[in-house]
């Protein structure tokens, strides 16, 4: 219940009351239809429905909404109505990412572990699609390059060389990946599935029309069109200044119930915030209002271009109001025909060069057909959006807190010895997964250790045999050797190992309940609860003799953590009428069921401090926004008093909701 709390919270933070409705509505409804969300929002005193479809539009390009498009059964007359060329009529259902939302909360943590691992540009990168959620690869590098440009005034040609290989880079690890773009299905597409997966199994080779459809089913594949001083756009532009429009698309659709795409004019270089912070950072982020941007909004069509960013408002004033209304918010409108014109010179380019081959008469030769087919992949590359992999960051927490497990346990060695195995086989690692990993040879470890080492500091075949053997005979094993007689095995002479993440992931987790359990109950509940895990089923007689614990008081802090769920009781009576003098009574743990009690008692502690952070801010709200017009020399002491008060509570509990999420990322994410 906290955690939809917490994550529509989030929402509403960053995006306002409007889309936090929506975002609300898909988390207590699940998956609906955009019927059924404009017929539970809209009407009187509700939302508008271009109002519902923008609100859509920013929660799928944030990545807070997924959604899936299914073909309409049509009737023969329906069929016979249809006009060629058009797209069939279809029907999506959207459905809320809670997880997404509430990754939200670790933003800092991942601009922080890009910035120290990957580099300053790197942590540009996923600034800018932190703000906009979605961009497409030759804006995202023009609107990074032109920042680092504003600050060290370098050459724009170098500049931009740099981000393409971070880009590049990024990709190649996976933080970055192509944004979803589910396309219609049907249910004779959905029964068929498997067996058109059989059959391009059992094919022999490919032409290269199924590898550009493995491509583009692949979110991590490498973009196939080069870079420029114009972006990937420049060649089929016909003149069109690039610098001045943003594609943003979200997914199309025929019919109501799909947004439409959206674009708008902007220019290359990120326009500065006008919001500025009075205390910290947080304060804003707690606070602050989004400001309006332009939206186009017609009276009798869809909004066919927008930009939601991560620091302004929606607004869909109509256009009429805006002009009357200019001094409270500012909205404006741009010429229709100009915002199409980019549109229109990259998706009519195919159309027209098959129009013309039509009209001659001719088949198309081999080599018309390979320059339409790279003018078609040219058109689709432009159009792929890019977004942040946050599954790629669990993994890389999740591996660091079994690093610094391994160490703890060990010793420096043996973490060294760890990272060099998890380098090897990372990608079969996944974040909600415990598996063992795929297999490693001990002589390609060895090599990977020895490789940024120095020469006295390296090891040699007996040593890395030694230090694997400990590991693998630690409890729990760390890692696992293939026995003898597999191939990987026999293939190698130090053998083939797999790690054991889930293990290690399993007593971490463990270790962070058993703080918890000393904390509320101290050392001898700490001492029952350990007790219990290795028994599994005892008597309350025999928890207070192995635990010496005096019986009275054993019982009774038996009782009370019962009552608290973290153990249970088990009745197994001798009798049918359940007589207690003939009953056994045995406690036990299900540690399952205390993780999630305890995520779930996590997240409300998020949540009540959020609230508390807010109610803190809220008296102080006027004075605040006042000393962001005065100078210094203009601050009185008064003043400066709520400045230093409210700069102290804010960074108290944002720390509080730093470690909370702390112990979150080990018991949810992990």
């Amino acid at each position: 219940m906290y955690e939809q709390k917490v994550a529509v919270d989030i929402v509403r933070e960053s995006f306002g009351d409007d889309v936090t409705k929506v975002f609300e509505f898909l988390v207590q409804r699940g998956k609906s239809s955009y019927k059924v969300i404009n017929q539970s929002l809209g009407g009187k005193g509700g939302l508008a429905i271009k109002r519902i479809k923008q609100c859509l539009l920013v929660l799928i390009q944030h990545n807070l909404v997924t959604y899936e498009e299914f073909l309409l059964p049509l009737t023969k007359e329906e069929v016979e109505k249809l006009v060629p060329g058009e797209p069939l009529p279809s029907d999506s259902v959207y459905e809320a990412i809670i997880v997404n939302a509430i990754h939200r909360l670790r933003f800092p943590k991942f601009i922080n572990y890009i910035k120290h691992s990957k580099g300053d540009e790197a942590a540009i990168i996923l600034e800018e699609l932190i703000d906009h959620g979605r961009l497409p690869m030759d804006l995202l590098i023009k609107q990074a390059s032109q920042m680092q440009r504003n600050d060290t005034f370098e050459d724009q040609d170098e500049i931009t060389k740099r981000f393409e290989d971070t880009f590049t880079r990024l990709i190649m690890d996976q933080f970055i990946m192509r944004a979803p773009r589910p396309r219609p299905i049907s249910d004779q597409e959905t029964s068929n599935a498997l067996s058109k997966e059989a059959k391009k199994i059992s094919g022999a080779g490919g032409n290269n029309v199924g590898a550009h459809q493995k491509k583009d089913s692949d979110p991590f594949a490498l973009p196939s069109v080069g870079f420029s001083s114009n972006g990937p756009l420049s060649s089929v532009d016909d003149g069109t200044n690039d610098t001045e429009s943003l594609e943003i698309l979200t997914g199309k659709s025929t019919t109501p119930s799909q947004p439409k795409k959206a674009v708008a004019k902007k220019n290359a270089a990120k326009p500065k915030s006008t919001t500025t912070t009075t205390t910290t950072s947080a304060i804003s982020s707690i606070g602050r209002k989004r400001k309006s941007r332009d939206i186009l909004d017609e009276d009798d069509e869809e909004p066919d271009l927008l930009v939601i960013e991560e620091n302004v408002e929606i607004n869909v004033n109509d256009h009429n109001a805006a002009n009357k209304n200019s001094t409270t918010t500012t909205t404006t409108t741009s010429n229709k025909t100009g915002q199409h014109t980019l549109k229109k010179s990259k998706l009519d380019l195919l159309g027209q060069q098959q129009q013309q081959q039509k009209q001659s008469d001719q088949p198309l030769s081999s080599r018309q057909q390979q320059n339409v087919m790279d003018q078609q992949r040219l058109i689709d590359e432009s159009r792929v959006l890019w977004t942040i992999n946050y599954e790629q960051f669990i993994i890389e927490f999740k591996l660091k807190a079994c690093y610094d497990f391994v160490t703890e346990k060990n010793n420096q060695q043996s973490g060294l010895l760890f990272n060099a195995m998890v380098k090897l086989c990372k990608r079969s690692i996944r974040s909600n997964q415990d598996s063992l990993t795929s297999c490693v040879y001990g002589e390609n470890i060895l090599e990977e250790y020895n490789r940024d080492l120095d020469a006295s500091k390296r090891m040699d075949k007996l040593q890395i045999e030694k230090y694997l053997s400990i590991m693998q005979a630690s409890r729990p094993s760390m890692v696992t050797k293939m026995v003898s007689k597999s191939k990987q095995s026999s293939s190698s002479e130090l053998g083939a190992y797999q790690v054991n993440v889930g293990n290690i992931i399993g007593i971490i987790k463990q270790k962070m309940v058993e703080s918890i359990i000393k904390q509320k109950f101290g050392d001898n509940g700490l001492r029952v609860f350990k007790l219990l895990l290795i028994k599994n089923l005892l008597e309350p007689k025999q928890i207070a003799e192995l635990a010496m614990i005096p019986p009275n008081e054993c019982k009774a802090l038996l009782f009370n953590m019962m009552q608290k769920n973290i153990i249970r009781l088990q009745e197994i009576p001798r009798s049918s009428d359940h007589f207690a003098n003939r009953t056994f009574y045995l406690f036990f743990v299900d540690l399952p069921t205390i993780i999630a009690t305890f995520t779930e008692d996590i997240f409300k502690a998020i949540y009540n401090t959020r609230e508390r952070l807010k109610s803190e801010l809220e008296p102080h709200k006027d004075a605040l926004d006042k000393l962001i017009q005065l100078d210094e020399d203009q601050i009185t002491e008064d003043q400066a008093k709520i400045y230093k008060k409210t700069d102290k509570i804010t960074q108290t509990l944002l720390t509080v909701i730093l470690n909370l999420d702390n112990d979150l990322l080990h018991l949810y994410s992990f």
